[in-house]
């Protein structure tokens, strides 16, 4: 995560971190959370999503299965990815051919 925010922040990526909590709500509290962004040094916005009955609302949102879970969405809203593991490096390239080849609109 660090290696995403450091490489694409800069071209306007954007970032957040949201702990979801269906389990162990007595051990993943919200005041853990920073605890957590604290730990990885992760300078973006820390959200918590620990409903009351039933899970999480970005899990039905996104369809997630678990944590951790990455989504990528794109400029437009829409989720492009969503999944356990991400290849960072295949991201931070991704993003840099695409930067290469786009052009401003005449």
């Amino acid at each position: 995560m660090k290696k995403l925010v450091k490489a694409l922040s800069p071209k306007g990526f954007g970032f957040a971190v949201v702990q979801t909590v269906f389990e162990g709500k007595d051990v993943n509290t919200f005041e853990r959370m920073r605890d957590a962004q604290l730990l990885y040094d992760l300078q973006v916005p820390f959200g918590y999503d620990a409903p009351e009955r039933g899970y999480p609302t970005i899990m039905s949102d996104y369809h997630t299965r678990g944590t951790p879970w990455f989504i990528v969405i794109n400029p437009s809203g829409e989720p492009i990815y969503g999944g356990f593991t991400l290849d960072a490096e295949g991201l931070i390239a991704s993003a840099d051919y695409l930067s290469s080849v786009t052009t401003e609109p005449a």
